[in-house]
């Protein structure tokens, strides 16, 4: 299929301005530099997504030979080591399972010997054949403009901005270094999460003696190869960036922090441990992989309820875990982890040796931004191998053992099905929405650092990527993508293989398939995707063809009820290139000369179209020429660090006062909290400092609370608990119009107009309030000192 077939002749469908976004979707690029001017060429570049490649300007010859040359070399040694187990001889690779999984082998740069079987050779010499005789193709059209390579070149040239994709959807923001170093720093120095690592030069070796002490002690179970291979000599640290939130603007783009272990010295234990934990997760009964194993479990609901011919009503309810993986304590996922070790039927390695491994991976985790190194007090990172294993053992043991414990949970038989996938679960829960919402306050209280957010309705309720909906007694399902979701596709004329962008459409149509359970749904579902697929510019008879081929696609192989069983997993030997339109099809000449390796009885059992065949190294996308996550420059210039300690780094950077955000992005910060510095006085508009460090734990707090859609109005509040406590109860009073506070009869008495909010979905009315709300906490409060002499004080105006 040439390319031209693929791309739409017809680009009436794509938007003229690509920063303009819908009434759901954020933009391509939001620019919050205040150095940074965007023009038509810029937003050029943005609109094309992260994942487009430019058409690179030549072909390495070179490097394609070297590839060619390395294949070669692979199928003949293939076929001389074959040659040898069938006379007898060991093949000489005596690795067992572990060894193969984790450790990384090099290359041979030995040449294999010239092969006497003449289907190979013969193979091998048509395809140098095909290329010696390809012509490279001279007039080779950009897929970029002029104006679009001089934006490319100028937007790679800018020093004093930073561009960040999306945390979530497809898309950029652009922010000034200075702001985003601020943001990060604000993070990494919340001494509730990190400790400073004073001694840089002697942490990472202190962090290897510590992985080989472990192996030195639990030699017996750790083969030799891998204690040689599990401490990294050449590790580095780990290092700290941050993703923008594009669908949170009225918070000023909140960021999520990531911490990236590449290259750390607990990066190979961690794989060493995820080695062990992952065929376990089958033990956890229910742990969703996926969306199609929930689908197939939801289809098993269904047909329960139609053989028992059951009639009862049922509510459908979610649940989010707020910030899981930074409030599983180290305690907790220790205590998980070994029961669900203790469950193996074989014991090896032992409980105690993977535990230690894991114990390391949780108390050495160190990273870096510029010159400060910290090191993570609790919870659990994001970046390890085995985190999401860890997380999901955690939940486990913390949760779904509980919630479906007859003895524990006194709600149990209301409980028609329970699931989850990482942090969303699902229930299916048959009784009255009273017993749910005692049933809600139960499970919040199963453990004190895991809070729960609900969402329920007894029609219908989204789910990871479905609409769930009641009808007839069964659970019909639809698509549904979140607001952060641009289906920003891969454009066509991005420089891929023909055949990627070919099958965008067919995946697309299949999930739409495999997603809506209803012919209607289906023929909904095919529409909507269609356009958002013609908005990429992908020609209709593409897409149109994709839509044929989901519909004659048996549902049942999508959702994974078919399987082959009896396949047995068969060697690969692709030829691996880096795909530029220049070099020679090699794909092409391949399948063309493949019937020759049938000549010989060996050759044909090795080698066919499943286990020979070209795959690509891709050039550079725009995101890997835009953007970096690893920042690579001191935070003070003018004094570069060797010391990470706290008060080394630069005075104006670190703060020491304000209202700043958790690192834990609960509901509070993530949604209503305003980090500030100071504030204004509502009544006589004079600014005020805020003179302390204060965040959502801090107790004794006076609190002011902004009425966005209502300007004149304001709240001051003190309370003696932290402000999440505080603010969980005015949420509650707000939604279920409690006047306990003039804050709650303020919000009542406008329920019908300037205060209309969808309270059916707790997390619409979440999102909805918090285009109402901003919270500022103004000052924290010594219980001794008069309450209301400091809000006089600082306020200076009447408290409504």
């Amino acid at each position: 299929m040439k390319r031209k077939s693929i791309k739409a002749t017809d680009c009436t469908k794509n938007s003229d301005n690509p920063m303009t976004a819908n009434e759901t979707h954020p933009p391509p690029v939001i620019n919050l530099s205040s150095s940074i001017t965007l023009t038509d060429g810029h937003f050029g570049i943005f609109k094309k997504g992260p994942k487009f490649v430019p058409t690179p300007p030549k072909a390495d010859f070179a490097e394609f030979q070297d590839d060619i040359t390395s294949w070669k070399n692979r199928l003949r040694w293939v076929l001389y080591f074959e040659a040898l187990k069938g006379s007898g001889h060991q093949s000489g690779s005596d690795l067992i399972p572990i060894e193969r999984a984790l450790i990384k082998r090099n290359k041979t740069n030995l040449d294999a010997p010239i092969s006497k079987n003449h289907a190979l050779e013969l193979f091998l010499q048509k395809i140098e054949e095909e290329i010696r005789n390809h012509k490279e193709k001279k007039c080779l059209g950009d897929n970029l403009t002029k104006e679009e390579r001089v934006a490319l070149k100028d937007i790679r040239s800018w020093k004093t901005s930073i561009i960040r994709p999306y945390d979530k959807g497809v898309g950029f923001i652009i922010d000034d270094i200075e702001s985003y170093k601020s943001r990060i720093i604000q993070e990494i120095t919340n001494p509730l999460n990190y400790t400073n690592v004073t001694d840089i030069d002697n942490a990472i070796p202190i962090i290897n003696s510590r992985i080989r002490d472990w192996a030195l002690r639990f030699s017996e179970e750790i083969t030799l190869m891998i204690q040689n291979w599990i401490v990294d000599e050449n590790a580095d640290f780990g290092y700290f960036y941050m993703n923008y939130k594009a669908h949170k603007p009225n918070k000023g783009y909140p960021g999520r922090l990531i911490t990236s272990g590449c290259g750390s010295p607990t990066e190979r234990l961690s794989s060493w441990c995820e080695y062990h934990l992952k065929p376990l997760m089958d033990k956890l009964p229910f742990r969703l992989q996926d969306t199609s194993h929930f689908l197939r479990k939801l289809t098993a609901y269904n047909s329960r309820r139609m053989v028992e011919k059951r009639t009862n009503k049922i509510i459908l309810c979610s649940w989010d875990i707020e910030a899981m993986y930074p409030n599983i304590t180290n305690d907790l996922g220790i205590e998980a982890c070994r029961e669900l070790l203790n469950r193996r039927d074989i014991l090896d390695p032992t409980t105690d040796c993977v535990i230690e491994a894991i114990k390391i991976t949780l108390e050495e985790n160190i990273a870096r931004f510029g010159d400060i190194v910290v090191k993570q007090c609790d919870g659990t990172a994001m970046g390890p191998h085995h985190a999401c294993s860890y997380a999901d053992a955690a939940a486990d043991f913390a949760i779904d053992q509980k919630v479906m414990n007859v003895n524990i949970n006194p709600y149990f038989n209301n409980i028609e099905e329970w699931a989850r996938f990482r942090d969303d679960i699902l229930c299916i829960w048959n009784g009255s929405e009273k017993d749910l919402l005692a049933f809600d306050t139960w499970l919040n209280s199963l453990h004190p650092r895991l809070k729960f957010t609900k969402e329920y309705s007894n029609k219908s309720l989204s789910y990871l990527d479905l609409h769930l909906s009641v009808i007839d007694n069964q659970i019909v399902t639809g698509m549904h993508s979140k607001n952060s979701d641009t289906h920003a596709y891969l454009m066509p004329t991005s420089c891929h293989p023909s055949h990627i962008c070919k099958n965008i459409p067919r995946g697309v149509m299949k999930r739409v398939r495999r997603n809506c359970s209803t012919d209607n749904l289906s023929d909904k579902g095919y529409s909507d995707y269609k356009e958002h697929l013609m908005n990429r510019g992908y020609n209709v008879n593409i897409i149109e063809d994709a839509i044929e081929v989901a519909k004659s696609t048996p549902r049942d192989s999508l959702l994974g009820f078919t399987t082959n069983e009896d396949a047995v997993p068969s060697r690969k030997f692709p030829l691996v290139i880096k795909f530029n339109p220049r070099l020679p099809p090699m794909s092409h000449f391949i399948n063309k000369h493949l019937h020759i390796l049938k000549l010989s009885t060996i050759t044909d059992k090795l080698f066919n179209k499943s286990t020979i065949f070209t795959t690509y190294k891709m050039e550079r996308n725009i995101l890997s020429m835009i953007t970096t996550n690893k920042f690579k420059g001191h935070l003070d210039t003018s004094q570069p660090s060797t010391s990470s300690s706290f008060s080394n780094a630069p005075t104006p950077t670190i703060p020491d006062s304000g209202c700043h955000p958790c690192p834990n992005s609960c509901t509070l910060c993530s949604n209503f909290l305003k980090p500030a510095s100071t504030f204004s006085s509502p009544n006589t508009s004079q600014n005020f400092k805020i003179k302390s460090y204060i965040d959502c734990t801090t107790k004794n707090v006076i609190y002011l609370i902004l009425d966005l859609k209502c300007p004149d109005i304001f709240y001051v509040g003190y309370t003696t608990d932290n402000m999440a406590v505080r603010w969980r109860n005015h949420k509650s009073h707000i939604k279920n119009s409690i006047k306990s506070c003039e804050l709650a009869k303020h919000f009542s008495s406008l329920s019908h107009s300037t205060h209309k909010i969808d309270k059916a979905s707790q997390s619409d009315f979440t999102r909805q309030l918090s285009d109402h709300i901003d919270i500022i906490l103004i000052e924290h409060v010594d219980p001794a000192t008069s309450v209301d002499a400091t809000l006089q004080e600082r306020i200076s105006g009447r408290v409504p």
